[in-house]
Order: C-alpha cells, then structure tokens, then sequence
C-alpha cells in the first residue's frame, strides 16, 4: 500500500513547500491528499477557489453522491442563521 503525502503548500525558510505529511483525505478540488490538520481547509469543489462551507448530499442516478461547497455557490448570502 503506498502513502500518500499532503499537498498543501506552506511558507518555510526557503520558500513555498510541501507539507509533507501522510494524506488520509482526499480533496478533489485540488486533486491531491491532505493531512489532518489541513483536511479543515479543503477547497469548494465548484468555484475551487473559496473554503467549502459544507456537504450537499443529493442522488444522481440511483446513486447518493455529495460534494462540498462554499457559501456563495451553495447559495447562501450570509452566514448568519437563526434556528
């Protein structure tokens, strides 16, 4: 089984590197692993360039799928909510 490492760039003494870390979650907005610790960090999916807000489940097909948005392509206009 090969390990995966965390694409995640960080400002170190030379420069812009890798995170180096083992990857366990697999973001498909930047089509590479992260750690842990920069798996809170994942990109939306659609627009790739804001954080995801949260998950979307819906079923396509016969078959219950999810992707992870931001705010603004999820629809939402502010990030208050009141329940």
């Amino acid at each position: 089984m090969s390990s995966h490492t965390c694409v995640k760039m960080i400002n170190s003494l030379f420069g812009p590197t890798s995170c180096g870390r083992t990857g366990v979650i697999y973001d498909r907005a930047r089509k590479g692993w992260l750690c842990s610790e920069h798996g809170k960090e994942r990109l939306c999916e659609f627009c790739q360039a804001d954080p995801m807000w949260g998950c979307i489940c819906y079923q396509g097909d016969g078959v219950a799928r999810e992707i992870f948005l931001c705010c603004s392509c999820a629809g939402f206009t502010t990030r208050k909510f009141h329940f």
